[in-house]
């Protein structure tokens, strides 16, 4: 009964500490490890926030007649493209010591700009073009998108395992006689 108690104990100390949390993506962290482009490449990234991102088009009145009716017809288009929280990215562009250019999908120029230079915590976060009433503009497809209100504390998180060895080199020795 004690042998599998030990045996249980340890399967759960194994699942527990494979299960690494996901944590702020920052400057100390890329600095400490001195992180190569390629390596950074190598490690999938996710949003900390859900992040929403807009625009729209408003049409110009169009008119008709139909009927013997004059029709006049305004409206408004608005795209949106929406990033859930946890989201997998991947580095596109390493743009320089301090930048990253993220994709969470697959498309031209469909990638986001997060860097640790304005972030007193030195976290990655999302960088606009300009921010107005803490929404950004962003370029994101070839097009011009603002992001919901808040979305400057949208960081990269990543997973991060240590793992330590400990190598023993053994010599056992086989002793000495009297001569």
């Amino acid at each position: 009964m004690k042998r599998n108690n030990v045996i249980i104990s340890g399967l759960f100390l194994f699942f527990l500490s494979s299960c690494s949390p996901k944590i702020p993506f920052t400057q100390a962290v890329r600095d400490q490890y001195q992180l190569t482009p390629e390596e950074l490449k190598g490690i999938q990234f996710y949003l900390s926030d859900p992040l929403a991102l807009r625009r729209g088009e408003t049409n110009d009145n169009q008119k008709s007649t139909e009927e013997g009716k004059l029709i006049v017809q305004s409206g408004r288009t608005i795209d949106q493209v929406t990033i859930k929280s946890n989201t997998p990215g991947a580095v596109e562009l390493v743009a320089d010591n301090k930048t990253l250019k993220v994709a969470f999908e697959e498309g031209a120029e469909k990638s986001l700009v997060f860097s640790s230079e304005n972030n007193r915590n030195g976290y990655y976060s999302l960088r606009a073009l300009k921010w107005i009433n803490d929404k950004g503009e962003v370029n994101y497809g070839g097009q011009t998108y603002y992001s919901n209100q808040g979305s400057g504390q949208c960081v990269l998180l990543f997973k991060m395992k240590s793992v330590r060895k400990l190598r023993i080199n053994e010599k056992v020795a086989k002793g000495r006689k009297v001569n």
